[in-house]
């Protein structure tokens, strides 16, 4: 009697369940990757507001004679601003000069930079401010 040998192999349809469990795992795999790389992005567009914002600020603290108003313009890349000089009132919690006294000599300034860009996802912002000593007469 001959004896015939078996050959122990992989089937066809294993194959087929192999593949498709390694293309789940592979989809899978660059989703992830996409949306690493796209929250990446984002925050360095907002790392990047971060630094023009904060460029606007600085040059508005080291302006001599500081005037009320309002300033923009566009940086670049997408990049949009906002700055904004005020008098500070009571709205920032400045208290008011009792009547009968004297107003001081100096006064605050409320300076705010805007920054805007798009996303994908929608336009985003990001916004400082701060206050500055003045002369009282700078402010208005």
């Amino acid at each position: 009697m001959a004896t015939r040998s078996r050959e122990r192999g992989f089937t066809l349809l294993e194959i087929a369940i192999g593949m498709a469990i390694l293309g789940l795992g592979v989809t899978s795999a660059m989703q992830v990757f996409g949306s690493g790389v796209q929250l990446a992005r984002a925050a360095a567009r907002r790392s990047e507001a971060v630094v023009h914002a904060r460029a606007l600020m600085d040059s508005a603290l080291w302006i001599p004679s500081l005037r009320a108003g309002e300033t923009h313009g566009e940086i670049g890349d997408g990049y949009r601003w906002v700055r904004s000089i005020r008098p500070a009132g009571p709205e920032d919690g400045l208290a008011e000069t009792p009547e009968g006294e004297m107003e001081p000599e100096i006064g605050l300034a409320v300076i705010t930079v805007l920054v805007e860009w798009n996303e994908t996802s929608g336009p985003k912002n990001y916004r400082i401010g701060t206050m500055r000593v003045v002369p009282k007469d700078a402010e208005e």
